[in-house]
């Protein structure tokens, strides 16, 4: 019978692969996704992927789709996602063609990863939409993702299990004949590495649709790197992480396990107040942190700045780490061998951010004498083995993307003692501070005298590359903008920001006068920026006293509207030139409260 049918033979063993190679990725998934233990300290705190929960707003990719505003934002009412499924409800979406692409992106640290790996544990589990409308799912973390591979090489390395009879040959027929059944999960495009992201590579062509074009696709990325040059996406989602609710229940759960439920209350009166740490703990792990944090001192967690937060974090997980290893802490400082050994880890973090990357490998520590060990008791990284069957390698994990950002500040502002900020931070344009935004806050939240130097290296990039801008630049127009206005428009959106943030950290008159002069105009939206809301703050009421420029462009939207202009104009600020707009649903009480 197998001389005599062997095209038949042939398709039951196709089939047999392709049923062997489904099973084999749920299990690996299953077994790989859904516990996770955050805690080195304590084995008995585990969290499962279904604990976490991720709240989404939907931004269409048209420009006709809904009203923009003059600052490029949506001037209605942002619309919600509980799940990726809601995008195949047309009442929601407006949209009943098939999709192809969809673009997840959020900031770094933003739980995109833990979002995208929940997704394809409920796809495999044919939970969601998605899964129910594709038999092969497929999880690709594109930092893996090496120069010369083939799509087929990829999902044989990273997603199947070693699994007999399974290679690259049946992994493509499987791929080619259920093109319109798989689904393709590409973690972190801004992680993927330059040469891998060239033109005729496996990730561009499968983004353009060269590679299996019935198949879809959902892809992660930081904002602005470079995934609409190969492809248009469907939809562009922006992750926003835990939503108010799921926070409170997570807070909830971590107290009711470490036996200690009354301080979930006093965290929660805490987050209720604290824009700056609430916009941090939108991420399950960072939450966790200052969980830890609170527990031991809810004062450790009001601190007002970003600097403060991390340094408090950083010396309760110390303070923890000698407790448990009987290490004598007699000071506020740090051990000296911790010190030193964090600050080679903050160099190593900086190298890392430096070059686009999230983690460290471990053969970067041969013959640099750094006690990595002790990094993994401290709670600061943890080891993980990298996706890559092929290229396994051992790496160090930071706790949250921010706490690399705050390592590696902490060394910059150790280090600038002897070195030039610029080459240190590489600081050569606008656009490569706005990416090291983080890391530069950080930096200036260390020692006044840096912040100094980092704001004059900022203006001057400010006033050379901002020149070309005026006021009404910043204002809608039905006339056609140049590309570079548009662009340097919005990285300028960006750096007023980023230079409030620095401000926020270090509100001393000397930062104020360099933050002024970097900012011939403030423009930023009220509604949208809350975190920056208490530098602004500060801004306006001594910008008077000091004499500084008072050009300022605000855009105010929501319910809360007047309040917010209660808090910023307390009293009268003279001479200010104030461009106020307000959007749909602002609320500003009796005209004469307006007044």
């Amino acid at each position: 019978l197998k001389n005599k049918y062997p095209e038949s033979q042939s398709q039951a063993s196709s089939s047999q692969q392709e049923i062997a190679v489904v099973k084999a990725v749920k299990k690996y998934y299953e077994l790989k996704l859904t516990h996770v233990k955050p805690l080195i300290w304590n084995d008995n705190f585990t969290l499962t992927i279904s604990d976490i929960f991720t709240q989404l707003e939907l931004v269409p990719t048209s420009a006709n789709l809904l009203e923009m505003s003059e600052d490029g934002l949506l001037s209605g009412q942002e619309t919600k996602l509980n799940s990726l499924d809601d995008l195949f409800n047309p009442d929601i979406t407006a949209q009943s063609t098939e999709m192809r692409c969809v673009l997840i992106e959020g900031e770094a640290g933003g739980g995109k990863t833990t979002f995208l790996s929940k997704e394809a544990l409920d796809a495999v589990s044919k939970k969601t939409e998605l899964g129910r409308r594709h038999d092969i799912v497929l999880l690709i973390h594109l930092r893996e993702v090496r120069e010369g591979e083939t799509i087929e090489m990829i999902v044989l390395n990273q997603c199947v299990p070693t699994t007999k009879g399974v290679d690259v040959g049946s992994i493509e027929t499987i791929l080619e004949k259920n093109q319109s059944r798989v689904l393709f999960l590409l973690d972190g495009y801004d992680e993927l590495r330059t040469e891998a992201r060239a033109t005729g590579q496996a990730i561009p062509k499968l983004l353009d649709g060269k590679l299996y074009p019935f198949s879809m696709i959902v892809i992660t990325s930081r904002p602005s790197a470079g995934v609409q040059q190969y492809t248009q996406p469907d939809y562009k989602v922006h992750i926003k992480g835990f939503s108010p609710e799921h926070m409170r229940k997570y807070i909830q759960q971590y107290f009711s396990i470490m036996g200690n439920p009354h301080i979930a209350d006093g965290l929660q009166t805490i987050l209720d107040k604290n824009s700056l740490v609430t916009d941090l703990v939108r991420t399950p792990i960072f939450l966790l942190l200052v969980c830890v944090l609170c527990e031991e001192d809810q004062e450790l967690v009001s601190t007002g700045t970003m600097t403060g937060l991390y340094n408090n974090l950083l010396a309760c997980l110390v303070r923890k780490y000698c407790k448990r290893e009987g290490v004598d802490m007699l000071t506020e400082r740090l051990p000296t061998e911790v010190n030193d050994t964090l600050l080679q880890l903050g160099m190593l973090a900086l190298e890392a951010l430096l070059g686009n990357k999230t983690f460290i490998d471990l053969k970067q520590l041969e013959g640099r004498h750094i006690n990595w060990e002790l990094l993994l008791r401290l709670g600061v990284v943890t080891l993980e083995v990298s996706a890559s069957k092929v290229h396994p390698k051992k790496q160090l994990n930071f706790s949250h993307k921010t706490m690399q950002d705050f390592l590696a500040g902490r060394y910059v502002a150790h280090a600038m003692v002897n070195e030039d900020v610029g080459e240190l931070l590489q600081l050569t344009s606008i656009h490569k501070a706005l990416e090291l935004s983080n890391l530069i806050q950080f930096t200036c939240g260390h020692v006044s005298r840096v912040t100094h130097v980092v704001m004059a290296e900022l203006s001057n990039l400010s006033s050379k590359e901002f020149s070309c801008l005026r006021p009404d630049n910043f204002q809608k127009s039905h006339m056609p903008v140049k590309a570079i206005i548009r662009k340097s428009a919005e990285n300028y959106r960006a750096f007023v920001l980023l230079c409030l943030d620095i401000l926020n950290e270090n509100k001393e008159p000397d930062v104020l006068q360099a933050v002024s002069r970097a900012l011939p105009l403030i423009t930023m939206d009220l509604g949208r920026h809350k975190k920056q809301h208490a530098a602004l703050k500060y801004y306006l009421q001594n910008i008077q006293s000091s004499l500084l420029q008072s050009n300022v462009m605000l855009s105010l939207s929501g319910e809360d509207g007047f309040q917010y202009l209660q808090q910023l104009f307390a009293s009268p600020i003279l001479g200010l030139q104030l461009d106020l707009k307000l959007c749909y649903n602002v609320h500003l009480g009796s005209p004469d409260q307006t007044t």
